[in-house]
C-alpha cells in the first residue's frame, strides 16, 4: 500500500499542477514569444515542447535515481494520456510524439519486445487526438478510454519494467482515480474560463445593442487619451453621437420601437464604422447617445468625414418597425484629444459642448472645435 500512496500522491499533484500550468502555457506561451523574441509561436508548438520538456526532466531524475520508476512512469502515463486530448494541432502531436519516442533512447538497452510495445503506447494516443472531441463530448466514452488506455500503458509498464502483476493493477487504479480527477479538474477550469469570459464580455458591451459598453468607453478612453497626451499615440478624436428626436420616437411608437431603432442603428453604425480607413471603437454611453473614438492619425478632415459620410449614408436608412417606417438623423460633436486635457472630463466637456450646439443649429449637423 505504501507504494499505492506514493504514486497516487506525487502522481495527484503533478496532474493537478500539470493540468493548471497548460492553461497558462496556451494563453500566455505565444504572446511571451512574441514579446521577448519577436517571433510567432503557436500554443500548440508551446504545449509540445513543454510536455517533451517534462518527459526530458523526468527522464534526467530516473537516470539520476532520485525518482522511483513507478512515479516516473505514472508521470509519463499521465502527461501522454491527457495532452493527447488536449492538443489541436494534429501535425505538432505526431512530431512531440516522435520527440518523446527518441527520448527514451537506448531504449530499454534495445529490447525489441519493449521498443515495439512502447512504439504501440505511443500509437494509441493518435485516433484519441483525432476524435478528442467526440471522446470528451460524453463522459460515458471519455471514463471507458481513459480506463482502457491505462490498462494499456500500465501492463506495457509492468512488461518492460518487471513489475509484478498485483502492484501493477493497484497502481493502475490510483493511476485511473488521478486522471479521472485530472480530467474533472480541466472541465471546472474550462467553465470557470468560459463563465469568465461571459462575465467580462458581458461587462464590456451594451446588453441591448451588443456594441462597447459605458464602462469599456472610460477604460478605453483613460488609456488612448494619456498615450495621446504623451506623445506616443497619434491623433484621437472623440466623437459624441445622439439620435435626432428619440424621445419622440419612444413617446410615438412605444419603448419596444425605440428599442428596435437603437439596435438597428448600432449594427448599421458598426458595419459602417468597419469600412473606413481608420480604427473606431463605437460606444453606447447613454439613452440614445453614442461615442467613437478615432484614432490611427486621421486628420481633423478626415475625422470630420468619417462623421458626415455617416451622416449621408443613415439618410437612407428605413427601420421597419410598430408597422411603420422610421427615418433617422442624428447630430455630432468632435474633438480631438489635446496635451491639455489631463482628465477625461476636459476632452468629454468639448464633445459634448459640439453636440449641444449642433442640436441647437437645427440637428442632423455635425459640429467641431
Amino acid at each position: 500500500m505504501e507504494l499505492v500512496g506514493n504514486t497516487f500522491f506525487w502522481t495527484f499533484f503533478f496532474m493537478i499542477g500539470f493540468v493548471a500550468s497548460l492553461e497558462i502555457v496556451e494563453d500566455l506561451g505565444p504572446e511571451l514569444m512574441m514579446r521577448w523574441f519577436h517571433r510567432k509561436v503557436s500554443a500548440a508548438v508551446m504545449i509540445a515542447v513543454y510536455v517533451i520538456a517534462i518527459i526530458l526532466f523526468v527522464r534526467m531524475l530516473r537516470l539520476l535515481g532520485t525518482t522511483y520508476s513507478w512515479t516516473a512512469n505514472a508521470i509519463r502515463n499521465g502527461t501522454l494520456i491527457y495532452v493527447s486530448k488536449r492538443l489541436k494541432d494534429k501535425k505538432v502531436f505526431r512530431w512531440m510524439l516522435v520527440a518523446v519516442f527518441i527520448s527514451f533512447w537506448p531504449f530499454w538497452d534495445w529490447d525489441i519486445p519493449s521498443i515495439l510495445g512502447f512504439i504501440g503506447t505511443l500509437l494509441i494516443l493518435i485516433p484519441l487526438n483525432n476524435h478528442q472531441d467526440w471522446i470528451k463530448a460524453n463522459w460515458f466514452r471519455h471514463a471507458p478510454v481513459l480506463i482502457s488506455v491505462s490498462l494499456i500503458y500500465w501492463l506495457f509498464d509492468m512488461y518492460s519494467y518487471h513489475y509484478e502483476l498485483g502492484q501493477t493493477l493497484m497502481v493502475t487504479v490510483a493511476f485511473i482515480v488521478v486522471i479521472v480527477l485530472a480530467h474533472a479538474y480541466d472541465h471546472l477550469l474550462v467553465y470557470r474560463k468560459r463563465e469568465t469570459t461571459h462575465l467580462e464580455y458581458d461587462n464590456q458591451h451594451d446588453a441591448l445593442t451588443g456594441v462597447r459598453s459605458l464602462s469599456k468607453f472610460s477604460t478605453d478612453f483613460t488609456r488612448y487619451r494619456k498615450l495621446a497626451t504623451e506623445g506616443t499615440m497619434a491623433s484621437v478624436y472623440l466623437v459624441m453621437i445622439d439620435i435626432d428626436h428619440f424621445k419622440r420616437i419612444n413617446d410615438t411608437y412605444g419603448h419596444l420601437a425605440g428599442n428596435d431603432v437603437l439596435k438597428t442603428f448600432a449594427h448599421d453604425l458598426d458595419d459602417y464604422l468597419d469600412q473606413v480607413d481608420f480604427p473606431v471603437g463605437l460606444y453606447r454611453t447613454g439613452g440614445e447617445e453614442f461615442s467613437l473614438l478615432i484614432a490611427g492619425g486621421a486628420t481633423d478632415a478626415q475625422a470630420r468625414a468619417i462623421i458626415d459620410g455617416y451622416m449621408a449614408h443613415l439618410r437612407q436608412l428605413t427601420v421597419e418597425t410598430a408597422g411603420v417606417a422610421i427615418h433617422l438623423t442624428i447630430s455630432a460633436g468632435i474633438t480631438r484629444v489635446v496635451s491639455q486635457d489631463t482628465q477625461n472630463d476636459h476632452t468629454i466637456a468639448r464633445a459634448d459642448a459640439n453636440l449641444y450646439a449642433a442640436k441647437d443649429a437645427g440637428r442632423d449637423t455635425v459640429i467641431t472645435d
